[in-house]
């Protein structure tokens, strides 16, 4: 506040008329009156009397300060900024997008078009994010950094099929195991117990494997954050 309304809202916590402050301070009623009104600015000495008298320091009843600039962490946010978590769940959908045409196009479509559109989308939306992110970083390095960081954990776990599904489907894993002693276990082990270990090999392997990388790197980028 300004420093007549500094002193009129002093003079009436303590419950004091114009006159009285007046006689206290040793100046006349109008004085008091004019300070009150802005009309007038008392005296230095005047100033450290009243401050003296009411307790509290001459730069509380001088301040008169203009709003204070917002921190660059209240202002108002820019367009990249704006924009980020729309951003986000863009390279997402498209991510994801990406993984489910990939997956019809090796299990299920009559030809390759399928699987190189999602293998497309999939390269075209784990690269923007990447301008994004270097967008953001010109302005705020931090909110750069946190955007990509936080894309990753999310888009870890639709990209890491990739390299499963081509695992899996070059039948590398069969290497591991020579025709000896699959014949071996054909003769030995019953059905069941064989269909559940090429089950364990051919499927379970490689979720496993999945969902350790994924949530690997989920910790990572989160310990990374905090």
């Amino acid at each position: 506040m300004p420093l007549n309304e500094n002193i009129q809202s002093l003079r009436r916590e303590r419950g004091l008329s114009q006159e009285e402050l007046a006689i206290t301070l040793g100046v006349s009623r109008q004085a008091v009156s004019k300070w009150e009104l802005g009309d007038a600015t008392p005296d230095t000495d005047k100033v450290i009397a009243l401050a003296n008298y009411f307790g509290v320091t001459t730069d509380y009843l001088l301040r008169d300060l203009a709003p204070e600039t917002a921190p660059a962490q209240q202002r108002a946010p820019s367009a990249q900024k704006r924009f980020a978590p729309m951003l986000l769940c863009i390279g997402w959908c498209g991510s994801a997008l990406g993984l489910c045409l990939l997956l019809y196009g090796q299990y299920f479509a009559a030809n390759d078009w399928p699987r190189l559109i999602g293998l497309m989308l999939l390269v075209l939306f784990a690269i923007l994010p990447l301008g994004s992110s270097l967008m953001l970083r010109q302005e705020d390095e931090q909110a750069g950094r946190a955007f990509l960081r936080q894309f990753w954990r999310v888009n870890i776990w639709l990209v890491t099929p990739v390299p499963l599904i081509w695992l899996g489907g070059s039948s590398i894993l069969a290497h591991f195991i020579s025709s000896g002693l699959a014949e071996h276990l054909w003769s030995v082990l019953p059905e069941p117990l064989w269909a559940l270990g090429r089950l364990a090999v051919f499927a379970a392997l490689p979720i496993a494997l999945y969902i350790a990388i994924c949530l690997l790197v989920t910790f990572l980028l989160r310990k990374k954050s905090k």
